[in-house]
């Protein structure tokens, strides 16, 4: 854990000093936008989150890693370098999470009263080995993408579905979900955002508002309402950092500091 920070806080004095622009913010926002990125243009976003609840404690250290395929296709892959699960009762987990990758393509843009639209399907590979932390299966999910401005304003929707990979002894459902997210640009410099995300449990007989927690597969998804409020900065108009503060109908509260960085 040590040797990531480190590795995280080297990227931070390397792109500082490269003359690198921000235009878009990946791990901002769990939300996807239909804002692609420019042909060849890459981006790089680090977060370390933090949830506590009265069931215990958890951390991780998720990176995303985005690329400009065309102006309307792009590419992001998002692995997890360090996971802990720390309940108040029962068994600990630390390890790799899983990893995403998900490409996005720009449908069409926007123009006047109609909002840009885009499609995004996305993998998640089951690098984490310890069933505490990830299925072991690989799942599948498409998304459809709305992203409308209203002056400072820039609003984001989604409807997606994911496909559940089903671990030895399980018949896990597949999970519907949907994100609303927004992102106001104070000025140059600071930008407020938050999202409200939503999604159906994979826990078979489990109902959208119940913990979903599963003693066979703990880590299925269960039904899951979260909040999200946060604020961010640029610093030298190379670097945008920001927090954010989540919290969800389990009790739990997330806290989430990152950077993200473009060149």
């Amino acid at each position: 854990m040590k040797v990531l920070f480190q590795l995280c806080g080297l990227f931070v004095v390397v792109f500082l000093y490269s003359g690198a622009a921000i235009v878009c913010h990946a791990q901002v926002l769990e939300t996807e936008t239909a804002r692609t990125l420019r042909t060849g243009s890459f981006e790089i976003g680090n977060a370390f989150e933090f949830q506590y609840s009265s069931e215990g404690t958890e951390r991780a250290v998720p990176l995303a890693l985005e690329y400009g395929i065309t102006d309307r296709m792009e590419v992001l892959v998002e692995p997890v370098f360090g996971t802990a699960i720390v309940p108040e009762t029962g068994r600990r987990a630390h390890g790799l999470g899983d990893l995403e990758v998900t490409t996005s393509y720009l449908l069409r843009h926007e123009n006047g009263g109609i909002p840009a639209l885009a499609f995004a399907a996305e993998v998640k590979i089951p690098t984490a080995k310890n069933k505490l932390i990830g299925t072991g299966k690989t799942d599948y999910a498409g998304y459809l993408i709305a992203s409308k401005r209203f002056g400072r304003l820039d609003t984001h929707a989604n409807f997606g579905y994911t496909i559940v990979g089903q671990p030895a002894g399980t018949s896990l459902n597949n999970i519907l979900n949907f994100a609303l997210a927004g992102q106001y640009h104070v000025n140059n410099r600071y930008e407020v955002f938050g999202e409200i995300l939503g999604n159906s449990s994979s826990a078979p007989g489990e109902g959208g508002g119940s913990s979903g927690v599963n003693t066979v597969t703990p880590e299925a998804a269960g039904g899951e309402l979260v909040g999200t409020l946060g604020a961010g900065t640029y610093i030298k108009s190379k670097l945008f950092l920001f927090f954010g503060v989540s919290y969800d109908n389990n009790n739990a509260v997330l806290f989430h500091p990152g950077l993200t960085l473009q060149f």
